[in-house]
């Protein structure tokens, strides 16, 4: 009965924790461990990692000696016909006489032996082996750091996103909230003959354009909460803290962005290990017309049942030379060097591409600073406006048209302020992850270096 009563209360407090932790505040940072404790790409890659790294073990001691030991029962027999003449010397005599040996001697009987060979020189194949399972490694290395960019960025794309959806969807309830004030305010207006019939339907039309917009503002939040929610394997989490953001200082210079992609960029570094592990291939394939000196050696155990013939133990150093091979090793070695080739100019090619996708990273996040300042000015003038319509409409001196007009146009600016903060967000993180330097994203939150959006 205690056993259950403690199984109960385990039970309820971790109901508790749960409900707890998905109401707390939700972070980018928080956000990100969630995302790498549980993103199923990035367990593929960590395993694909050890993969490759107990694949490098057990290549360590490849030029090392190898020992077997062999056990196995024969059935056999060994025949020995000698036929001779011994000469017979006596006095006065002198013959040959035949002599002949006819024997038969079994072989049956347990054998146990232990057997080593040591490579000693093999052209190179040992060698090169181990070193592209090295430069394998380092392709998995890589690879789990290019998952890992990717899904910062989609974390950066989804996270950001869900905060600009809600933020439209505030908006627009902000704005509705407004127009039904303005509505009640055109009802009263037409019982007291200040304005027509018409004029208030029209008031009751734009108010109802406006709720029309924020019903679709609010499904695209519950859609972006959606992905995020999917992608961070979490059905419930509390509200998002990080909010959207721009940089209040200069972007670095573009050279200084291109030049730490070349060195970071996981792409580029994937690329590179393939063309190593292409070089040690090419190694390898000539290494194929070398000749293979080895030590060899052999000890049996059992000698009671061994015959004339077989030695108690042999050792001794040998030589291999292949004269002629079923594989054409012409035809291997230039199809290394293809891989080769192919590798070399793969490498070229990300490198253009990966110039490319910072440079367009850069000019997007570059624009994004500049239309967001712009965009905070339109939204002064826009909200300036606004409050000297409504003040105008409220004393009769201007229409509601005039009122929705202004605050279409302010709904506008604000859109577009949002909007450029999170194409600054979204580029700004590309950017980094090109770069290779995810990690360094969220710096400029921590050194308060931004203009907050809320």
């Amino acid at each position: 009965m205690q056993r259950i009563i403690v199984t109960v209360l385990f039970a309820a407090l971790s109901i508790i924790q749960d409900s707890v932790w998905a109401a707390m505040p939700l972070s980018f940072s928080v956000a990100r461990d969630w995302l790498y404790e549980r993103s199923d790409k990035l367990k593929s890659s960590e395993a694909n990692v050890r993969s490759k790294q107990e694949a490098e073990n057990s290549l360590k001691m490849l030029g090392g000696p190898t020992v077997t030991l062999d056990a196995f029962q024969i059935a056999g027999q060994k025949k020995i016909d000698l036929g001779t003449n011994v000469p017979i010397s006596l006095p006065g005599i002198s013959m040959n006489m035949p002599v002949g040996i006819h024997e038969k001697f079994s072989l049956n009987g347990p054998r146990a032996s232990a057997t080593a060979t040591w490579p000693i020189y093999t052209g190179g194949q040992i060698s090169a082996k181990q070193a592209a399972s090295k430069y394998a490694v380092d392709e998995a290395l890589a690879q789990k750091r290019s998952d890992s960019e990717d899904l910062d960025a989609q974390l950066a794309g989804h996270y950001f996103g869900l905060q600009l959806a809600l933020s439209l969807e505030k908006l627009q309830k902000s704005m509705l909230a407004q127009q039904d004030k303005e509505l009640a305010k055109a009802r009263k207006f037409e019982k007291q003959g200040v304005i027509s019939k018409l004029e208030r339907m029209s008031v009751q039309v734009s108010r109802d354009n406006r709720n029309r917009e924020y019903l679709k503002a609010r499904d695209n939040a519950k859609v972006a909460r959606l992905q995020l929610s999917r992608l961070l394997h979490e059905e419930d989490f509390g509200e998002l803290s990080t909010p959207l953001f721009v940089l209040n200082r200069p972007l670095e210079p573009l050279k200084h962005w291109v030049d730490t992609a070349l060195i970071s960029n996981p792409q580029i570094a994937i690329i590179q290990a393939k063309a190593d592990q292409a070089a040690q291939g090419v190694k390898a394939s000539k290494g194929a017309w070398h000749p293979k000196v080895f030590a060899f050696g052999t000890y049996n155990f059992i000698k009671h049942y061994q015959s004339l013939v077989e030695p108690n133990w042999v050792a001794g150093i040998g030589v291999n030379f292949t004269l002629w091979d079923a594989k054409d090793r012409r035809a291997s070695i230039r199809s290394a060097e293809a891989t080769l080739e192919q590798a070399v100019a793969g490498k070229a090619e990300a490198i253009n591409q990966v110039k490319t996708a910072v440079e367009v990273a850069w000019t997007r996040t570059q624009n994004a600073i500049e239309q967001y300042k712009l965009s905070s000015s339109n939204v002064s003038l826009a909200l300036q406006n606004l409050r000297l319509k409504e003040k105008s409409f409220g004393e009769g001196l201007s229409t509601s048209l005039d009122v929705t007009e202004a605050r279409n146009q302010l709904l506008a600016a604000e859109v577009g302020r949002r909007l450029a903060a999170f194409d600054f967000v979204s580029n700004y993180a590309i950017l980094h992850a090109v770069c290779g330097q995810m990690s360094e994203f969220m710096n400029a939150v921590n050194n308060h270096q931004v203009i907050v959006e809320n």
